[in-house]
């Protein structure tokens, strides 16, 4: 099921804030101006002109066994860079969002620190985040190698206040028998949403009072909004930052009646079921078709039955592509010192340690494309090429959407979103009632600017 942004190995789950405190530790103090001419002391010296190493400090939201991996290629990093010493920081994973922003606070922040990104824009809205734009701007072929678009989302205002590591894409998990049984073609690139709502009738089914349906998967705005943009028509959301509004067009109602019609005939489950088993329910084949988050790739090829055939398949289109897709990363407080060797630490971070740890853990692509390949060629070691080329697919896509509101405003906004959007869904209020969600959401985002 979506949840946002599921996490790398085990803890990108929500991209939501977290909750309580951390103690403090080192690696920051004041004065840093967000600038790296801001009189801050060069790689290989500390502030005081010693030829120390600089010690940067880092904290990941990862187990100890990932971090143990991560610290491991970067023993590699300080072999190449003698005047930089990398030390990470243990913290447990409990209320990780408020107790980075307590130690941020107190300036006594890491230099480094896992983000998603409603974290970060919340943190970047207070000015708490250093703002590593002049060294992007000088770091020109580093910033090229990312997947076209995915750093925009990590700009506040004009400033690049962090750097994407890892995304997280969503897609349709099918079992190959059951298209089979079905006389259905399997789900592939470019495969069209007549097709998908077709495969949700053939292979759904209720004998003995026993219901499966052809489809699972939790639905809201966003993911018909890929149906609506698909089919020419407005998306929900305007931006994926700072959105101005939500629309309702008729692409997007035209997407809403086909959910609706396939939840009434059955082939589809409804909003209010539970889907907590649904990838267990998947492993023992009795879901024939699910959205899932691409992470469940890895679990599969670790712990499905080596009977169950499965495959995967981006989302379909009507006419064009468009996705959603979001990512988890780092960033850096605004009283950050020695922007250039931590800089260097990012940039190493986000290419050659992902190069070396994503193939023993292959739940995420890279955000920097170069870094991706070798979690492309884990999935097709594994026998699953077609994941791998299905997220590089995402990944290229000429138009994205948002996966949720970013704004600080969105716990405003969801609540109309549940009251409306379950009982358009289920039949027991009418379309027009996706004009007053709208109207009102359009109210929260106009105060709450």
């Amino acid at each position: 099921m979506r949840q946002g942004a599921k996490g790398w190995a085990s803890a990108i789950i929500a991209l939501l804030f977290f909750s309580s405190l951390l103690a403090a530790c080192g690696g920051n103090g004041g004065g840093g101006s967000g600038s790296a001419d801001s009189g801050n002391a060069p790689s290989g010296q500390d502030n005081t002109g010693s030829s120390k190493p600089v010690e940067v400090t880092m904290i990941t939201w990862e187990s100890a066994a990932m971090n143990e991996k991560i610290m491991a290629s970067m023993k590699k990093f300080e072999e190449e860079n003698p005047d930089i010493k990398v030390k990470l920081i243990p913290t447990p994973l409990d209320n990780y969002g408020v107790k980075i922003n307590g130690m941020i606070t107190a300036k006594k922040a890491p230099d480094i620190f896992m983000t998603g990104n409603d974290m970060l824009l919340d943190n970047a809205g207070k000015g708490l985040l250093y703002d590593w734009t002049e060294l992007a701007t000088q770091d020109k072929a580093f910033m090229e190698g990312f997947y076209e678009g995915v750093v925009d989302s990590w700009y506040y205002e004009g400033k690049l206040v962090g750097l994407p590591g890892l995304l997280n894409t969503y897609g349709i998990f099918y079992n190959k028998k059951s298209f089979q049984e079905a006389g259905l073609p399997e789900p592939k690139i470019g495969w069209t949403y007549d097709e998908f709502f077709t495969a949700m009738e053939k292979l759904s089914s209720n004998q003995g009072g026993v219901q499966q349906f052809g489809y699972y998967a939790p639905l809201d705005p966003f993911h018909v909004s890929l149906y609506s943009v698909s089919a020419g028509g407005a998306p929900f959301a305007d931006a994926i930052i700072n959105p101005t509004k939500v629309e309702i067009s008729d692409p997007f109602r035209e997407g809403v009646e086909k959910y609706k019609s396939a939840i009434a005939n059955g082939y589809m489950n409804p909003p209010t079921f539970d889907l907590t088993n649904a990838m267990s329910s998947f492993k023992q084949g009795k879901v024939p078709m699910t959205l899932q988050g691409q992470w469940v790739a890895d679990d599969l090829i670790r712990t499905a039955p080596k009977e169950l055939e499965w495959g995967y398949a981006p989302m379909p289109v009507v006419n064009s592509q468009t996705e959603i897709y979001d990512a988890v990363g780092w960033s850096s407080p605004a009283t950050l010192k020695n922007p250039e060797a931590v800089w260097k630490v990012l940039k190493y971070l986000d290419s050659k340690m992902y190069e070396e740890v994503l193939p023993s853990t292959p739940v995420a692509p890279a955000a920097y494309q170069a870094s991706s390949a070798a979690y492309y060629d884990a999935l097709k070691a594994a026998g699953h090429p077609e994941v791998g080329e299905g997220l590089d697919h995402i990944l290229k896509s000429p138009n994205t959407q948002p996966v949720r509101f970013l704004s600080t405003w969105a716990g405003k906004a969801y609540p109309f979103i549940e009251a409306s959007w379950k009982n358009i869904l289920m039949g027991k209020a009418p379309l027009t009632e996706l004009d007053v969600m709208a109207e009102k959401i359009n109210n929260v985002i106009t105060t709450g600017k």
